[in-house]
């Protein structure tokens, strides 16, 4: 299970680099989908540039774990300030992106503490190091539960939209609509729990990835210049990894005991 850890941080950071080519042609850092800055402000396209480079430079930082865990927590910085932040203004308009935002912002706390060395698998008593990756991964979750939950209630409040979203070579879209709403829900709640956290991590793992292959592969090259589909592309893949890496971190080991005589 710990081989699953590797392939989620790069996953996680090749999915930001995507979105990162996209803030370049947007004129806008558009990670977690903000709102537009203020008309008044006149901060783009040179934030735009400037943040996108940053961000792709800690992406390139975490692969190659050169100072991975202040490169991801600077990811969470950067979300923060420049999507989370823009995103509370507007959150009772744009919810759903709302909480994207943040889920990146927690996803990005999740890498960073699959970075850090843990002999006790969150545990009680287990060393300081421990607890700050302990600490990390419960702010992660907490951070991206309600994205997860959000979603879930989404696939019901707006059924038609995602019934339509799916493609058309995959049948049943009424099951797939509220049946991915109602695991979308159970993932939200089970990585908040500790008996949960790594089977529900895991199967948000293998279902967004199933989205990234099934969904937003063929959506995307059916239809490249569309900026919601590049968009989403990148942040199921992002998304799959951070799972993915939560996975690896919270898988408990089995204690062996052995009778001594």
């Amino acid at each position: 299970m710990k081989k699953l850890s590797e392939p989620g941080r790069v996953m996680y950071a090749i999915g930001l680099i995507g979105l990162s080519i996209i803030c370049f042609i947007s004129k806008d850092f558009i990670v977690g989908r903000p709102p537009a800055w203020p008309a008044s402000l006149n901060l783009n396209p040179a934030l735009a540039y400037v943040s996108a480079t940053v961000l792709i430079i800690l992406c390139i930082g975490v692969i190659l774990k050169k100072r991975p865990v202040i490169s991801a927590l600077l990811i969470a910085l950067l979300i923060f300030f420049l999507s989370v932040i823009r995103a509370l203004f507007h959150f009772m308009n744009d919810w759903v992106n709302g909480y994207k935002a943040i889920a990146l912002m927690g996803g990005a706390l999740i890498i960073a503490a699959s970075f850090l060395e843990n002999k006790h698998n969150i545990i009680p008593n287990a060393s300081a190091h421990d607890s700050r990756r302990r600490l990390l991964i419960i702010a992660g979750t907490i951070f991206i539960a309600p994205f997860l939950i959000a979603g879930g209630y989404a696939h019901f409040k707006y059924a038609d939209f995602v019934r339509n979203f799916i493609p058309t070579y995959i049948p049943f879209h009424e099951f797939w609509t509220y049946f991915c709403g109602v695991c979308l829900i159970s993932g939200g709640v089970g990585i908040l729990l500790r008996p949960t956290i790594h089977l529900a991590s895991l199967l948000c793992g293998i279902m967004i990835l199933g989205w990234f292959i099934l969904l937003h592969i063929p959506r995307f090259v059916s239809n490249m210049n569309d900026v919601s589909d590049r968009m989403g592309l990148c942040e199921s893949f992002a998304f799959a990894g951070v799972f993915f890496a939560l996975a690896a971190m919270t898988k408990r080991k089995k204690r062996i005991i052995v009778n001594q005589e």
